[in-house]
């Protein structure tokens, strides 16, 4: 639970530290060294600055340093940066959370909370922003609110992804890479200038690996890689004031979707002894198709003290998302999904920087606008459908019994199999079905239809009898495993516009004042369509069913007649409260003005201190999946405000960089997803509060001209203030709030270092020895249940590298994973609702040879 002392502890911590770090930063600031760490750049304030004068935290990765680690995508990168984590199994369904702000909404009712931008343009969906990191200049990754420059979902902070421009000469680059489990890679780079004013730049990707463990249950693969990338980009440098860049992209994948296992006890022994850690047996074939493409045209004009930006961007999409949910082939288990996409949007942003000895402003506007159509199936049987309907009523039996999920599932599979022998296969769903028909007044209806007396109801027959008539239909329709698919059709169309404007006066020539504003409104129409596709056969065994009074005497008895009664429609995936076809349509609208303040102290050219108060906004949305009495299909905007206190520091003629912050922020109305409700779970998208603290420390010492050290640190605390509860579904604070748990996927500590070594060569050239080390703190690795824990974990990669004496060639050897360290990505997730929970691993011990030659 929230502790109030501790907290003040922590704070004192954090504050008391960083106070310590300035004092001792100051005063070494004069020192003298002969190792020197490159500049880094970067356009965190729309203008191109020394990342050590930008008064926001910021952490920067080159596209060399990138290489250097094995980064080869945003999820990569997330375990090496504090404060971040983008632990995501699939491209196509990512979450990044930053300082714990992050969504974990996969459908598109919603937008993501951190923002993902290609060079200057946002990327509005997740599926499409997750893409190979091959000839990029620069990752920045922008912590706490970005609201007022960035502008719209960006509550948890923005990350900006920026490519190579083409370059004023002819280079042509080629990279090869492979390792173990077939991995092979290549990126082909050509730069050409075309004239004096024109130059070009092309690139080609590919990337390709298979899976590191084997499907004992059938023929296709998961878990691999196979993508390829193409990039085009024409600079014209129209006059001395005047640049016109457009870029141009195309990616393909193809390949299998994410591994994910059972981590149930029982069903892992049926399957011959499959591992999160091991070989698998899936029954659905996993998929991870998508085309995506992207044009970009950024026009720079320079006047005199004013410089005209204008970014018009059209990017879109089409994906295939394929899962098996249950991680299993048992097909008394079998679930699997597929998620359909198909998206655009378009973008136009123009802006005026200006800047004189005192001032430095920016002045700007933007309009998108988002099209999408969302497609999401789901693959059951008869028999998985059983094992739901067991899994329910074990949870039932057991409710207060101490047991954890896991213990529950297992306990399931028994009560399963014993049902079985017993030859009571069918009677889990035939009860669920009926106590569901007397619910809906389904039965009273029924009832009407065969000519019941009137004063007969469904709640006078004796219910076990009823039980049992049902099984005449119920029963060989379970053990046929009949097949049960349903799907749901979402359709947007968001419309985004803002003004905003942000600007920095030198009040004295060590003291900045930054104030920024930002107005943003949102419009959004959407669409949910959804029938049921699938029907119930209701067939009764035929004789006497007794009538029960209140008080369980037996006052009489009804004859049900033998053979097919009906055939009702259902829903159970998307169950819609009953309703059988449902057509929504959806519109809503928000606005929102956020800004920032910042005071930034420079105590000598060499060390800066900045204290900020800044917030962002995130539009409302939809739920995407089902409607229900008492859910609202809409839901409130989220923002958030964040009180920051920094240190940036050059030190030792700038030998050593040490950068530190300590934070605190009020995250209001947050939208989190969960799988609730009973007796038919669905995916309901609810609000609540959270606040969150921490610190963060990054350092960077070029120890001698051979050896370079880095490290960094973050420690991060959240937990929910308020935790909505939907009473609607069956809710209540004494089960279901989360008032002062932590936030999912968050460490509290997580630590990183690196070390590199290079030897220059007697006949030229060098050789460099590089290590990475990170360590993780334990974190909540499950939505559905916060009680299943992933424990800390630490990784190391290694890389030697070599460098011809001209550069015309390198190669390299790497070790990814050295300890082979075996660690779980997430727990849970869709297969939970029928007891059969999986899990996903981080990648095995990978080890490969790198090999480029520039011509």
């Amino acid at each position: 639970m929230y502790n109030a002392d501790q907290s003040g502890k922590n704070r004192f911590f954090t504050l008391s530290t960083l106070s310590a770090a300035i004092a001792v930063s100051t005063a070494l600031s004069g020192a003298a060294s002969a190792a020197e760490i490159e500049e880094v750049v970067v356009t965190a304030q729309k203008r191109a600055e020394n990342l050590q004068d930008v008064p926001i935290a910021i952490s920067a990765f080159t596209g060399d340093s990138m290489k250097a680690m094995g980064v080869k995508s945003l999820t990569d990168l997330g375990k090496f940066t504090p404060g971040v984590e983008m632990n995501n199994d699939t491209p196509l369904q990512p979450t990044y959370s930053v300082r714990g702000i992050e969504t974990g909404d996969f459908t598109v009712g919603s937008d993501p909370a951190v923002a993902v931008y290609v060079d200057g343009v946002y990327t509005g969906r997740g599926a499409g922003a997750e893409i190979p990191l091959a000839d990029i200049e620069r990752v920045e990754v922008l912590k706490g609110p970005q609201g007022t420059l960035f502008g719209r979902n960006a509550t948890g902070g923005a990350i900006h992804i920026i490519s190579q421009k083409p370059q004023a000469d002819d280079t042509t680059e080629l990279n090869l890479s492979a390792g173990n489990y077939g991995r092979q890679s290549s990126d082909l780079l050509v730069n050409q200038q075309l004239s004096d004013t024109v130059y070009t730049r092309f690139t080609a990707s590919t990337n390709r690996r298979d899976s590191f463990a084997d499907n004992l249950a059938g023929d296709f693969e998961t878990g691999n890689i196979d993508t390829q990338t193409y990039r085009a980009s024409l600079l014209w440098e129209a006059s001395p004031d005047t640049e016109v860049l457009f870029r141009a992209d195309y990616g393909i994948m193809d390949q299998g979707s994410a591994l994910r296992t059972s981590i149930v006890p029982s069903l892992q022994a049926e399957a011959g002894g499959t591992d999160v850690f091991g070989d698998y047996a899936l029954d659905t074939p996993t998929i991870e198709d998508r085309d995506s493409w992207g044009t970009s045209l950024s026009i720079t004009h320079d006047f005199e003290n004013v410089t005209f930006t204008s970014i018009t961007a059209y990017r879109g999409f089409d994906a295939h998302l394929q899962q098996d949910e249950d991680g299993t082939a048992n097909p008394d288990y079998m679930f699997g999904s597929a998620n359909f996409d198909d998206q655009t949007q378009f973008s136009q942003e123009f802006r005026l920087n200006g800047a004189t000895d005192t001032l430095k402003w920016t002045l700007g506007a933007s309009y998108s606008r988002e099209e999408l159509e969302h497609v999401t199936d789901a693959y059951f049987t008869a028999g998985s459908l059983e094992s739901f309907a067991v899994y329910e009523g074990v949870k039932a039996a057991y409710a207060g019994a101490g047991l954890n999920t896991t213990q529950l599932e297992d306990a399931a599979y028994a009560a399963r199999k014993q049902m079985i022998a017993a030859g009571l296969e069918g009677a889990a769903v035939s009860t669920f079905i009926y106590d569901l028909m007397v619910q809906s007044g389904q039965a009273d209806a029924l009832l009407q239809a065969l000519g019941a007396p009137e004063f007969v109801n469904a709640s006078m027959l004796n219910r076990d009898q009823m039980i049992g008539q049902l099984m005449a239909g119920i029963t060989p329709w379970v053990m046929a495993d009949t097949p049960w698919n349903e799907s749901v059709t979402n359709t947007g169309d968001y419309r985004s516009a803002a003004i905003y404007g942000d600007a920095t006066w030198s009040l004295t020539d060590k003291l900045d004042l930054t104030v920024g504003a930002r107005y943003t409104a949102d419009e959004k129409d959407f669409t949910i369509e959804s029938a049921y596709q699938n029907t119930l056969p209701i067939a009764f065994v035929g004789g006497p069913v007794q009538l029960m009074d209140p008080d369980g005497n037996v006052i009489g008895a009804i004859t049900l007649p033998s053979g097919q009664i009906a055939e009702i429609p259902f829903g159970m995936a998307f169950n819609n409260n009953g309703v059988a076809d449902l057509n929504q349509k959806l519109s809503d609208s928000w606005s929102d003005l956020s800004g920032r303040l910042v005071l930034d102290y420079r105590w000598n050219d060499d060390v800066m201190t900045f204290v900020s108060l800044a917030d962002g906004f995130k539009a409302g949305g939809f739920n995407s999946f089902s409607a229900a009495p008492g859910i609202d299909p809409s839901f409130d905007q989220e923002s958030v405000t964040n009180l920051e206190i920094g240190m940036k520091s050059s030190l030792f003629d700038n030998a050593v960089r040490f950068n530190a912050s300590v934070f605190a922020y009020d995250y209001k109305n947050l939208q989190q997803l969960d799988l609730v409700g009973a007796p038919i779970p669905n995916y309901y998208l609810r609000n609540a509060d959270a606040e969150g603290r921490g610190a963060e420390f990054e350092v960077q010492w070029a120890a001698t001209d051979n050896l370079f050290i880095a490290g960094n640190y973050s420690y991060l605390k959240t937990e929910y203030t308020r935790y909505q509860i939907i009473e609607s579904i069956g809710e209540t604070e004494e089960e279901n709030s989360r008032v002062g748990q932590p936030r999912v996927g968050t460490p509290e500590n997580k630590f990183n270092i690196m070390a590199e070594y290079t030897w220059e060569l007697a006949a030229g050239g060098d050789v460099s020895l590089r290590g990475d080390y990170n360590w993780t703190d334990e974190r909540v690795g499950s939505i559905s249940d916060p009680a299943r824990v992933i424990p800390d974990y630490q990784l190391m990669n290694l890389r030697a590298g070599w460098n011809s004496p001209s550069d015309r060639y390198s190669a390299a050897l790497w070790v990814q994973n050295v300890t082979d360290e075996e660690i779980a990505g997430g727990y849970g997730g869709t297969g939970a609702a029928i007891g059969a929970s999986p899990a996903w691993r981080f990648m095995p011990r990978m080890y490969g040879a790198d090999f480029a030659v520039r011509f």
